[in-house]
């Protein structure tokens, strides 16, 4: 059952991943000097990879935008349509249609935010492609986004279960989400206690996405 689960998202949300890896990749080539982007600004070979600041704002705009559309895609389409609560008439348990849903929702993200960040630094290790050092540190920042914006997609799934009305305060997870992740990301949190406040974060999203889709009438 929870096999079958996790291919219906991924029949249901694979299009969105993809149309998120193409973006990055487009980005990631303007970055490196071709422009497959034309109103995109081709930095990679003016300036530093990754410290020049043109890659990570693309990475962290469109990886944002991935996270929030398959977060309410598995969320907010299944309640329109219904599919919620034929979901909690199936064999499978609550938690396992929970668990299918964000594992399939978290894997697509992280797949389609670390192929981007290996090829651009793939790139960027190569000699005479641009005139500057490299160095794997110099990833960082990249890495430290990647990892945060998990939260966005996990407050997007949270508002997109909630009973609230969307121009009330349904939409106060994904803010909260995404202040969370901008405050998270400057140098001045991490390690220990970026990483101890992501975990329990994201501990708290879960919990409370199970809370609410257990005690949520989807009738």
């Amino acid at each position: 059952m929870l096999k079958a689960l996790m291919l219906k998202e991924l029949r249901e949300t694979g299009w969105i991943a993809l149309v998120g890896l193409a973006a990055q990749l487009a980005f990631v080539a303007n970055c490196a000097g071709y422009a497959v982007v034309p109103f995109w600004t081709r930095m990679g070979v003016i300036g530093i990879p990754f410290l020049d600041g043109g890659f990570m704002t693309s990475f962290c705009f469109i990886s944002a935008a991935l996270a929030a559309a398959l977060g309410m895609r598995q969320t907010a389409v299944e309640s329109s349509r219904g599919t919620w609560l034929f979901l909690r008439h199936r064999p499978a348990s609550l938690w396992q249609v929970l668990a299918a849903k964000l594992a399939v929702g978290t894997g697509l993200y992280l797949i389609c935010g670390l192929i981007p960040i290996l090829t651009y630094a793939a790139w960027a290790e190569l000699p005479g492609r641009h005139a500057s050092p490299f160095s794997w540190w110099m990833t960082m920042d990249a890495w430290k986004a990647w990892g945060l914006i998990t939260i966005i997609y996990l407050g997007t799934f949270l508002a997109g279960i909630r009973p609230a009305r969307w121009f009330g305060t349904r939409l106060l997870p994904l803010a909260a989400g995404g202040l969370l992740t901008l405050l998270l990301i400057y140098p001045m949190f991490w390690p220990l206690l970026g990483i101890a406040a992501f975990l329990l974060v994201a501990s708290g999203l879960i919990g409370l996405i199970h809370f609410t889709a257990r005690t949520h009438d989807f009738s």
